[in-house]
């Protein structure tokens, strides 16, 4: 990942930090009101609550929630916030419990999963639109190179520019060649046998292949050799219908396709 991305992410990270520490602070006072309990005092709470956050913020690494392809405006995105929400919940109510013994209140308990849920989403909503706005500047994008002229790759590219993707289409090649010389304001720079100049030429950093299946291997392995991103949409294979997905078999990586998309799907 690039230094600058690292440096957002780190961003959204300490954000996310701020955040859940807050959601613990609202649900306190949401319950007990604006003042500090006697019964249920607010030190012994904190101290809890900031052992907690560290804990849930591991956890949101490991549930993917700070990956660069992730759709905010997702169901799946929101299943991941609220199982994080919910871990947050569930550890600090073992931690309290095995700390202090008795607890205050359950109605506390809500409020925590209701504010860390809304809190974390609002925030990666608003910090996904930052990073949008941050690609009309280069800063955290990923130059990309589209091999192929064909309708998968023009579709591809137009994609990528109205979404203002963190990949962003630079060049274009073609390996037999084509009368255009640009595709959504895309230069078409050449053939394959430019691939190497180009990448050099444009700093490329990710290689996005939409035609020439019979070329996959050589440039899967320039990809390689140079440390280069590289993607290739499943139509490329000839799956054009039905869900697919990477799933592995005994830690060995396939691409799962099934014949309809289930409403489990976005589930397991």
């Amino acid at each position: 990942m690039k230094k600058t991305l690292i440096q957002l992410k780190i961003l959204q990270g300490l954000g996310d930090t701020l955040l859940i520490v807050a959601a613990f602070a609202l649900s306190y006072f949401a319950r007990v009101g604006f003042l500090f309990s006697s019964t249920f005092p607010f030190e012994q709470y904190f101290v809890i609550a900031l052992i907690t956050t560290p804990i849930t913020l591991l956890f949101m690494f490991f549930a993917r929630t700070y990956k660069l392809s992730q759709q905010i405006f997702s169901l799946r995105h929101v299943q991941r916030l609220a199982f994080v929400a919910l871990q947050n919940v569930a550890v600090f109510m073992v931690l309290y419990y095995f700390t202090f013994r008795e607890f205050f209140s359950r109605l506390i308990l809500v409020y925590i999963f209701c504010f860390t849920l809304s809190f974390l989403y609002l925030w990666h909503a608003l910090f996904a639109w930052i990073l949008k706005k941050s690609t009309s500047r280069e800063v955290g994008v990923y130059r990309v190179l589209v091999v192929g002229a064909n309708r998968p790759a023009q579709d591809i590219v137009r994609r990528l520019i109205a979404r203002r993707s963190y990949l962003k289409p630079v060049a274009i090649l073609d390996a037999h060649g084509t009368g255009q010389k640009d595709i959504a304001g895309i230069p078409v720079v050449g053939k394959l046998d430019r691939l190497e100049d180009s990448v050099r030429d444009l700093s490329i950093d990710h290689i996005i292949q939409a035609d020439h299946l019979e070329q996959t291997v050589n440039i899967l392995s320039f990809a390689m050799q140079r440390g280069l991103g590289y993607s290739m949409p499943p139509n490329l294979l000839g799956v054009f219908q039905g869900h697919h997905k990477v799933e592995e078999i005994e830690g060995q990586p396939f691409l799962q396709i099934t014949s309809q998309r289930r409403f489990w799907d976005a589930i397991f």
